[in-house]
């Protein structure tokens, strides 16, 4: 039996997940900018070389480790995630742009001018 689809859309907090494809309701989410403030001002990326080195780094349990890089796999192959951080305040509201995030697999679509653009369609 065929499932039930419903087209994605931003005045819908139900619909079809695109990353696992079920019916679910959707929970919806403002963004908000917080201003990048490390000593290089850019975004932080941790890959090659660097990875390797944490990813031995007696400083941290095993566990950690792992989890450490398993985050940064996920950031640098492209995923968008919610990951909790300490809380940020910020005034500065992202305009135009909105996530949608599945009660049925956790996972978040991002929309911007009220299309989705992540994931990315295949086909």
């Amino acid at each position: 039996m065929a499932q039930d689809t419903t087209a994605a859309s931003l005045q819908s907090t139900r619909f079809t997940c695109p990353s696992c494809k079920e019916l679910a309701e959707q929970a919806w989410f403002s963004c908000y900018a917080d201003r990048i403030t490390n000593p290089a001002g850019v975004p932080l990326r941790i890959r090659g070389d660097d990875l390797r080195r944490l990813a031995e780094n007696p400083q941290f349990p095993p566990e950690v480790r792992e989890q450490k890089v398993a985050y940064w796999n996920k950031v640098n192959g492209g995923e968008v995630f919610l990951e909790r951080w300490a809380p940020i305040h910020s005034d500065l509201f992202v305009a135009g742009m909105e996530l949608s995030v599945c009660h049925a697999c956790l996972q978040p679509a991002v929309w911007l001018g009220g299309e989705m653009v992540y994931p990315r369609h295949s086909g």
